[in-house]
Protein backbone atom coordinates (compact mmCIF):
# COMPACT_ATOMS: atom_id res chain seq x y z
CA UNK A 1 0.00 0.00 0.00
CA UNK A 2 1.49 3.16 -1.02
CA UNK A 3 0.09 5.82 2.01
CA UNK A 4 1.54 9.41 2.92
CA UNK A 5 1.13 12.67 3.72
CA UNK A 6 1.14 13.21 -0.38
CA UNK A 7 4.08 15.51 -1.12
CA UNK A 8 2.61 15.39 -4.49
CA UNK A 9 -0.55 17.21 -3.30
CA UNK A 10 1.98 20.76 -3.65
CA UNK A 11 2.14 20.05 -7.52
CA UNK A 12 -2.06 19.78 -7.69
CA UNK A 13 -3.00 22.80 -5.45
CA UNK A 14 -4.55 20.62 -3.00
CA UNK A 15 -4.23 21.61 0.80
CA UNK A 16 -5.07 20.05 3.64
CA UNK A 17 -7.50 22.95 4.62
CA UNK A 18 -8.94 22.87 1.49
CA UNK A 19 -9.28 18.83 2.62
CA UNK A 20 -11.00 19.57 5.93
CA UNK A 21 -13.31 22.21 4.69
CA UNK A 22 -14.69 19.77 1.81
CA UNK A 23 -15.77 18.02 5.23
CA UNK A 24 -17.08 21.07 6.95
CA UNK A 25 -13.97 20.42 9.78
CA UNK A 26 -11.14 22.17 11.47
CA UNK A 27 -8.04 20.52 12.45
CA UNK A 28 -9.48 20.04 16.30
CA UNK A 29 -11.11 16.87 14.67
CA UNK A 30 -8.16 15.09 12.98
CA UNK A 31 -6.46 12.06 15.21
CA UNK A 32 -3.58 13.70 16.64
CA UNK A 33 -0.34 12.97 14.43
CA UNK A 34 -2.44 11.35 11.60
CA UNK A 35 -3.04 13.57 8.79
CA UNK A 36 -5.33 12.94 5.96
CA UNK A 37 -3.50 10.40 3.50
CA UNK A 38 -3.65 9.46 0.20
CA UNK A 39 -3.72 5.77 0.23
CA UNK A 40 -3.47 3.47 -2.93
CA UNK A 41 -3.67 -0.38 -3.45
CA UNK A 42 -4.77 -0.16 -7.38
CA UNK A 43 -8.10 2.51 -6.37
CA UNK A 44 -6.84 5.76 -4.58
CA UNK A 45 -8.85 7.14 -1.55
CA UNK A 46 -7.88 9.97 0.78
CA UNK A 47 -8.50 8.62 4.14
CA UNK A 48 -9.50 11.40 7.29
CA UNK A 49 -8.99 10.25 11.03
CA UNK A 50 -11.31 11.75 12.92
CA UNK A 51 -10.68 11.57 16.51
CA UNK A 52 -14.05 10.62 17.84
CA UNK A 53 -17.43 9.43 16.33
CA UNK A 54 -19.08 12.92 16.76
CA UNK A 55 -17.16 14.63 14.74
CA UNK A 56 -17.88 11.85 11.93
CA UNK A 57 -21.47 12.08 12.72
CA UNK A 58 -21.09 16.22 12.08
CA UNK A 59 -18.91 15.44 8.74
CA UNK A 60 -20.93 18.18 6.63
CA UNK A 61 -19.65 16.87 3.33
CA UNK A 62 -19.45 19.72 0.60
CA UNK A 63 -19.59 17.28 -2.29
CA UNK A 64 -18.69 19.58 -5.00
CA UNK A 65 -15.39 20.30 -3.00
CA UNK A 66 -15.10 16.42 -3.09
CA UNK A 67 -15.19 15.99 -6.35
CA UNK A 68 -13.29 19.03 -7.37
CA UNK A 69 -10.24 17.22 -5.10
CA UNK A 70 -10.95 13.76 -6.34
CA UNK A 71 -10.78 14.27 -9.61
CA UNK A 72 -7.44 16.53 -9.09
CA UNK A 73 -5.81 14.10 -7.11
CA UNK A 74 -7.65 11.26 -9.18
CA UNK A 75 -9.14 9.88 -6.10
CA UNK A 76 -12.59 7.24 -5.79
CA UNK A 77 -13.52 9.26 -3.00
CA UNK A 78 -12.87 10.15 0.85
CA UNK A 79 -13.07 7.40 3.32
CA UNK A 80 -13.38 9.31 6.77
CA UNK A 81 -13.00 7.33 9.87
CA UNK A 82 -13.30 7.35 13.51
CA UNK A 83 -11.89 4.77 15.97
CA UNK A 84 -13.92 2.47 18.05
CA UNK A 85 -13.51 0.36 21.47
CA UNK A 86 -14.82 -2.99 20.76
CA UNK A 87 -15.42 -6.02 18.41
CA UNK A 88 -14.98 -2.82 14.94
CA UNK A 89 -11.92 -1.05 15.25
CA UNK A 90 -13.43 1.81 13.30
CA UNK A 91 -16.92 3.22 11.62
CA UNK A 92 -16.11 5.00 8.64
CA UNK A 93 -18.33 7.37 5.97
CA UNK A 94 -16.97 7.34 2.44
CA UNK A 95 -18.00 9.64 -0.20
CA UNK A 96 -17.52 9.49 -3.56
CA UNK A 97 -19.28 12.20 -5.53
CA UNK A 98 -16.50 11.53 -8.39
CA UNK A 99 -18.71 8.74 -9.66
CA UNK A 100 -22.09 9.73 -8.57
CA UNK A 101 -21.92 8.25 -4.71
CA UNK A 102 -23.04 10.64 -2.51
CA UNK A 103 -22.43 8.17 0.61
CA UNK A 104 -21.58 4.58 0.27
CA UNK A 105 -22.66 1.96 3.11
CA UNK A 106 -19.70 -0.40 2.38
CA UNK A 107 -16.40 -0.25 0.30
CA UNK A 108 -14.21 -2.80 0.62
CA UNK A 109 -11.79 -1.57 -1.57
CA UNK A 110 -11.37 1.48 0.54
CA UNK A 111 -11.26 -0.89 3.75
CA UNK A 112 -8.42 -2.87 3.03
CA UNK A 113 -6.05 0.06 3.07
CA UNK A 114 -7.94 1.67 6.09
CA UNK A 115 -6.93 -1.66 7.54
CA UNK A 116 -3.45 -1.51 6.92
CA UNK A 117 -3.38 2.20 7.82
CA UNK A 118 -5.39 1.39 11.43
CA UNK A 119 -2.50 -2.11 11.54
CA UNK A 120 0.26 0.16 11.03
CA UNK A 121 -0.27 3.74 12.52
CA UNK A 122 -2.93 3.54 15.50
CA UNK A 123 -2.11 0.03 16.91
CA UNK A 124 -4.44 -1.98 15.78
CA UNK A 125 -1.98 -5.38 15.36
CA UNK A 126 -4.25 -8.10 14.43
CA UNK A 127 -4.79 -10.17 11.66
CA UNK A 128 -8.38 -9.54 11.67
CA UNK A 129 -9.51 -5.94 11.60
CA UNK A 130 -13.31 -5.14 11.90
CA UNK A 131 -14.73 -1.89 10.41
CA UNK A 132 -18.48 -1.12 10.09
CA UNK A 133 -20.10 1.11 7.77
CA UNK A 134 -23.21 3.09 7.18
CA UNK A 135 -24.53 3.13 10.46
CA UNK A 136 -24.03 7.34 10.38
CA UNK A 137 -26.29 7.61 6.95
CA UNK A 138 -29.29 8.67 6.92
CA UNK A 139 -31.51 6.09 6.88
CA UNK A 140 -28.61 4.19 8.41
CA UNK A 141 -27.49 1.46 6.10
CA UNK A 142 -25.13 -0.95 8.35
CA UNK A 143 -22.29 -2.89 7.10
CA UNK A 144 -19.69 -4.67 8.87
CA UNK A 145 -16.49 -5.21 6.62
CA UNK A 146 -13.88 -7.68 7.34
CA UNK A 147 -10.09 -7.09 6.78
CA UNK A 148 -7.93 -10.15 7.27
CA UNK A 149 -4.69 -8.80 7.34
CA UNK A 150 -1.38 -11.38 6.35
CA UNK A 151 1.62 -10.65 8.25
CA UNK A 152 5.36 -11.11 7.92
CA UNK A 153 7.95 -10.48 10.73
CA UNK A 154 7.57 -6.52 9.88
CA UNK A 155 5.09 -5.75 7.58
CA UNK A 156 1.26 -6.56 6.21
CA UNK A 157 2.26 -8.90 3.08
CA UNK A 158 -1.17 -9.30 1.94
CA UNK A 159 -5.22 -8.36 2.73
CA UNK A 160 -8.41 -9.61 2.10
CA UNK A 161 -11.84 -7.56 2.61
CA UNK A 162 -14.82 -9.17 3.04
CA UNK A 163 -18.51 -7.79 5.06
CA UNK A 164 -21.56 -9.02 6.61
CA UNK A 165 -24.86 -7.22 6.13
CA UNK A 166 -28.48 -7.37 6.83
CA UNK A 167 -31.70 -6.61 5.11
CA UNK A 168 -33.60 -3.81 6.15
CA UNK A 169 -36.36 -3.30 3.24
CA UNK A 170 -37.02 -5.60 0.19
CA UNK A 171 -38.54 -4.07 -2.71
CA UNK A 172 -39.79 -5.29 -5.87
CA UNK A 173 -38.90 -3.74 -9.82
CA UNK A 174 -41.02 -4.62 -12.16
CA UNK A 175 -40.09 -3.86 -15.56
Amino acid sequence: MAGHDDPDWADTGVTRAQVLEALNLDETALIAGVAPTVVDTGNRFMLVGLGAVDALRAVGPDMAAIEDISERLDLIGFYVFAPLDGDAVATTRMFAPRYGIDEEAATGMAAGPLGCLLHDRLGAKKDRILIEQGALMTPPSPSLLDVRLTRSAREIAGLMVGGYGRVIKEKKIQY
